[in-house]
């Protein structure tokens, strides 16, 4: 049951409430039912003459108290939209020459690996590639030993270490063209297939300058290929800079296995466009 305050309890209370806010603003004084602002106080510019009871006292600090918890309910939304908004960017402004957190190795996303997959045929072709593959796999691991050599779907990936093939800041390849040569003479061989050629390295030094030069680099073994006679139809080459590793270059070992020249070798467009057996390309797949 709710207490009601009597005239008087109430007079007392206003009269506490004129003397507390006289001592900081002065021209206040009490009234039977409220605080009247004097006119003295009015023309001072502290207020304009009105008289407040304290049922409206406590209604004006209830208002004030709601629109507090409203402005802070706002700024906490709004500090949350903002920590939503930068938790979601898709990607991270990081600095390409620091230590770096993000995933490397052969991604599906990666061109080498699209290639091939691209590539691929399936059906009763495409088991008579991958037959052709496997041999053409296995003579590549055979003569390019210092390579890495990898089967993958229906067809073949080359990694090699760019310190066998070129001096370091250098796009001119060595005297010692063993393995070019060995690898020209097996894509001369099994001319049903075609070559992509990739460009990487590390990201020591400036981008513009990496990205030149692994450019450079796939043209040069491009170019030696086509001197040994294989038709530059077959090739296309790309230069990746340091945009794609497959090692941390937090360590030097990482860094080094960054430098490096990669070739798809997959079927070529001829050949996936084979569909009967009286094509030449499906008969000599066959023998």
């Amino acid at each position: 049951m709710k207490s009601v305050a009597s005239r008087q309890q109430v007079g007392e209370y206003v009269a506490r409430q004129a003397t507390l806010r006289s001592r900081d603003f002065g021209g206040l004084k009490a009234g039977s039912d409220g605080i009247e602002f004097s006119q003295d106080y009015v023309r001072k510019g502290r207020g304009i003459g009105c008289f407040i009871t304290p049922e409206k006292r406590f209604y004006f600090m209830k208002q004030r108290l709601v629109s507090s918890s409203v402005l802070s309910g706002l700024a906490t939304v709004l500090f949350l939209s903002m920590v939503g908004c930068s938790s979601t960017n898709t990607a991270p402004i990081e600095s390409s020459k620091g230590p770096t957190s993000k995933t490397v190795g052969h991604q599906l996303d990666n061109t080498i690996v699209s290639v091939i997959s691209n590539a691929n045929v399936g059906g009763t072709l495409g088991t008579m590639i991958n037959k052709q593959m496997d041999r053409q796999a296995s003579e590549l691991k055979s003569k390019l030993k210092e390579a890495k050599v990898m089967r993958f779907e229906e067809g073949i990936l080359i990694t090699i270490d760019s310190r066998i093939l070129f001096e370091e800041d250098s796009h001119r390849l060595q005297s010692t063209n063993g393995m070019l040569k060995d690898l020209a003479r097996i894509l001369k061989k099994y001319d049903y297939t075609s070559a992509f050629i990739e460009g990487h390295t590390d990201n020591v030094g400036e981008d513009i300058y990496n990205q030149s030069l692994t450019e450079q680099r796939a043209l040069e073994v491009e170019n030696y290929l086509i001197h040994k006679g294989i038709n530059d139809s077959r090739m296309k080459t790309k230069g990746y800079g340091e945009r794609q590793p497959i090692a941390s270059n937090d360590s030097e070992n990482g860094r080094q296995l960054n430098r490096r020249i990669e070739i798809a070798i997959f079927a070529s467009e001829e050949l996936r466009l084979t569909t009967t057996p009286q094509d030449s390309t499906y008969t000599a797949l066959k023998q």
